[in-house]
């Protein structure tokens, strides 16, 4: 299925066999070094990779990423994961590092420039220094939770290039600032700077992603999380990552609540209005469904 209107025009495709979803560009250079970059991440440190994955398998059963339609307003994969990778930068000490310094430690065979954004960074993770944060996975998921459970979106201007959140307006730097579409959910690409990620976030999809942000660091920091049930709920990251609400004490023993947040105005009847009916409420309706067929009932779904 072709998306010319896409801001990279793709060719949309399912493998059958496997129901494995890809897409096809052509001549997207930047889109080769960004997958080098991550790859990069992810060989510097052991933690990230898991980190990364937990994050966005946390956002799909909330119904805020994994929008099969490839549009609308909810969090892509990868501005997940540059959000994953960002906090990393920032902690104390830090377990990665930022792109600017990415840049400085580049070799010659390292540069790269691209549609003019400089993209140099070292190729080989043996150029990097290890990281001396001693954090466990488990406790950066429970404080990613908790930074951005509180996060001035709209305020600010995430940057994986200067490994901050830099404040609105953007840097008076050319580069930094033109042609950068601000929106509730500012996320700077790491080497296209006019680019923002989450520009297609709306109001909606930031504030509930920073709601479910505490809703699940208040869950990191019960008991549910840290042991086993003895009421036979789920418990632990097996509750985490399922579908509804994960604050403590919001469920009934051997049963939790299923949230689908409707417009208070439009109520259910609004479901029906929806052009296609392929509204963020729509996924959100499905992965419930799917949730009682699946683990509930014990279907093949």
């Amino acid at each position: 299925r072709a998306v010319p209107a896409a801001r990279r025009p793709v060719v949309k495709f399912c493998h059958k066999q496997s129901g494995l979803a890809g897409d096809i560009s052509v001549d997207n250079r930047l889109a080769l070094l960004n997958t080098r970059f991550l790859q990069l991440c992810a060989e510097a440190d052991e933690r990230v990779r898991p980190l990364v994955y937990a994050v966005r398998l946390w956002a799909k059963q909330q119904g805020l990423a994994g929008n099969p339609s490839g549009g609308g307003p909810l969090l892509n994969n990868y501005a997940l994961t540059l959000l994953v990778l960002f906090f990393l930068q920032t902690r104390s000490p830090p377990v990665l590092p930022t792109v600017a310094r990415l840049r400085d430690l580049a070799g010659d065979e390292d540069r790269a420039t691209v549609a003019g954004w400089d993209c140099s960074f070292p190729r080989d993770v043996a150029s990097l220094e290890p990281s001396t944060n001693t954090e466990s996975p488990c406790s950066l998921l429970a404080e990613f939770f908790h930074v951005f459970g509180d996060f001035d979106f709209p305020g600010r201007v995430i940057s994986l290039r200067e490994g901050r959140a830099l404040p609105l307006p953007p840097p008076a730097a050319p580069e930094a600032s033109e042609g950068l579409k601000l929106g509730p959910l500012n996320l700077q690409d790491p080497f296209e700077l006019s680019h923002n990620v989450a520009a297609n976030v709306n109001e909606k999809t930031a504030s509930r992603f920073g709601r479910c942000c505490r809703d699940a660091a208040k869950y990191c920091r019960s008991l549910q999380y840290r042991r086993k049930s003895s009421k036979g709920r789920a418990w632990g990251l097996t509750r985490l990552f399922q579908p509804g609400a994960v604050e403590p004490g919001a469920t009934s023993a051997g049963a939790f609540l299923i949230s689908i947040p409707l417009d208070a105005a439009g109520g259910p009847q609004q479901l029906c209005r929806e052009p296609g009916g392929r509204s963020p409420w729509f996924w959100e309706v499905c992965a419930a469904i799917a949730f009682v067929l699946r683990d509930v009932l014990k279907c093949s779904c």
